[in-house]
């Protein structure tokens, strides 16, 4: 793994991708509630892309400097979920999604077993950054964090059996390290 420098821009960058994967969530499931299959399953593959290209970048910014990396656990709606503070930026992860070692090397205030009651609604209206989403996947994929590679699968199947790519093709002419 090549570690990542937590820079401004790189934490925007993964910041607007956490907000964006947020909202797909919220997408796919209004899309499944109104038997939009497709768009459904479209929206729910990259939301996990952004969260696992999310997972990814992280842990790479840990590996570059985990003295600058600070965190505390967070019971949430009754899952403990890894706090993560970076600079200015604020990342919820759950619980070793990062590896056991890198979050070992953390200074973590709490433990597991005792995390803070931190009452959470997801709110993917709020907004800390114009970046748009297509921004914020180019300047990753700059760095060698290209979306498109943390897709399941490239495609997903349309509720008439059709295969649907999923891929970002603007991520395809970035060059990958």
């Amino acid at each position: 793994m090549t570690p990542l420098e937590p820079t401004d821009d790189l934490l925007e960058s993964l910041y607007v991708v956490n907000k964006v994967a947020k909202q797909f969530a919220d997408e796919a499931t209004a899309a499944y509630e109104r038997g939009d299959v497709t768009e459904s399953n479209v929206r729910s593959a990259r939301k996990d892309a952004l969260y696992r290209l999310k997972t990814a970048v992280l842990s790479r910014v840990v590996a570059y400097d985990a003295d600058g990396v600070t965190g505390e656990y967070h019971a949430i709606n009754g899952d403990v979920w890894l706090f993560l503070t970076v600079g200015d930026w604020h990342f919820h992860q759950p619980p070793h999604a990062i590896g056991g070692e890198l979050t070992d090397a953390i200074a973590i205030s709490n433990s597991r077993a005792n995390p803070i009651d931190a009452p959470y609604e997801r709110d993917s209206a709020v907004k800390r950054s114009d970046r748009t989403l297509e921004e914020a996947l180019s300047r990753l994929a700059e760095i060698g964090a290209n979306a498109n590679d943390h897709l399941a699968r490239p495609t997903v199947t349309s509720e008439h059996d059709r295969i649907v790519d999923v891929r970002w093709s603007f991520l395809s002419s970035v060059p990958r390290d």
